[in-house]
């Protein structure tokens, strides 16, 4: 049975830095403010804000880091990711170990900057925590002043690729891209369809689009048109992730060439249509499934990602109990009838099927 997590005002009680009528009371300031607790402590002078992150790593079970040592602050690199990046959320590098990108951050329940993080720096990050309060006079009055990095472990050639990460607004369409998927992208990805030159950036755009999200192991891509603007999202682990906003006047090249790869009519644009693309990517072929329909600012279109080399796990890897896997393989060798596989979004219907149809296509 999972432990439940310490509440923050036990922690600083148990600290000897509170007393439960300062907790209660600041708890009762935290509610009709709609702040919270340790802000609302802070703000009453019971505690000091570094004090609070304390009790907060301690809490979420993460390392806190005082960015008042100097042995500290020799860590910091701050040229591993843009200065508008760190300045924006307040966060700062530390160093790249065992594929991780240590960062300091301010508030732990912030799951979504880490998210953020992963997807724009394309790498895992391991989060440490300080007080906002010191990670702000940091970059008021430290950053770019402590050196080029020290005891981090990173050297020139890795730490560039973490550097480049893609700033917020530039297009998929310039070489940003590569500097997140191999250049070798062009060279695999949709070799059957001849375009005229002068089309060639919309190629490159829509290649190297589907390619990323392949490797960023996104599960759909979503083209969405507003009024001013095309935003392209990827869905990644259940979570749409904003990869970017692409110029309105690209929308109409974008979805007709989405549409010429997956057998639609590109003339019609009144009624929902359904497709196929498959690319070669990797030495493996990646199958995606595209819908289009129609909305207010032009067709909105999805395309779900389908990888038949990564579904066929073999049913004994289901996670079947032997009982239940004899009756299903029982069931799918029956020459009559219907077999359902129902479930949600991400819950195995597809791996489940062609598990399944690979027993059956074994002679």
């Amino acid at each position: 049975m999972a432990r439940s997590r310490k509440k923050l005002g036990d922690i600083l009680i148990g600290w000897g830095m509170v007393k439960p009528e300062q907790v209660e009371t600041a708890a009762k300031a935290a509610k009709t403010s709609g702040k919270r607790l340790g802000e609302a402590l802070v703000e009453a002078g019971y505690v000091k804000e570094d004090q609070v992150a304390k009790a907060l790593a301690n809490q979420f079970g993460m390392e806190y880091v005082d960015l008042s040592s100097e042995a500290v602050i020799k860590q910091i690199d701050s040229k591993l990711i843009s200065e508008d990046l760190i300045k924006k959320h307040l966060i700062l590098p530390l160093a790249k170990a065992n594929g991780k990108l240590q960062i300091i951050i301010h508030d732990p329940m912030d799951l979504e900057l880490q998210d953020m993080l992963r997807f724009r720096l394309n790498v895992d990050v391991d989060p440490r925590l300080s007080s906002r309060a010191q990670i702000k006079d940091f970059i008021e009055n430290k950053l770019g002043k402590q050196g080029a990095g020290g005891s981090g472990g990173v050297g020139g050639g890795q730490k560039s690729l973490i550097a480049k990460e893609v700033k917020p607004g530039e297009s998929l369409i310039t070489e940003s891209i590569d500097r997140t998927i191999d250049r070798s992208v062009d060279k695999s990805v949709d070799k059957s369809i001849d375009i005229a030159a002068d089309d060639a950036p919309i190629v490159r755009l829509t290649q190297r689009m589907l390619a990323e999200a392949v490797k960023m192991r996104a599960s759909d891509i979503h083209i969405e048109p507003f009024g001013d603007r095309v935003r392209l999202r990827y869905r990644i682990d259940g979570v749409c992730i904003e990869r970017d906003n692409l110029p309105k006047r690209m929308q109409n090249s974008i979805l007709s060439r989405i549409k010429l790869m997956s057998g639609m009519n590109i003339a019609e644009k009144r009624v929902p249509q359904d497709g196929r693309i498959k690319i070669a990517l990797d030495e493996s072929t990646v199958d995606f499934r595209v819908s289009a329909c129609p909305a207010y600012h032009g067709e909105s279109v999805v395309l779900r990602i389908l990888r038949p080399d990564s579904v066929k796990i073999g049913l004994v890897n289901l996670g079947f109990e032997e009982d239940n896997l004899a009756v299903f393989n029982k069931v799918i060798r029956r020459p009559n009838g219907i077999f359902l596989v129902t479930g949600p979004t991400g819950s195995g219907k597809t791996t489940t099927l062609y598990s399944a149809l690979d027993v059956l296509n074994r002679p």
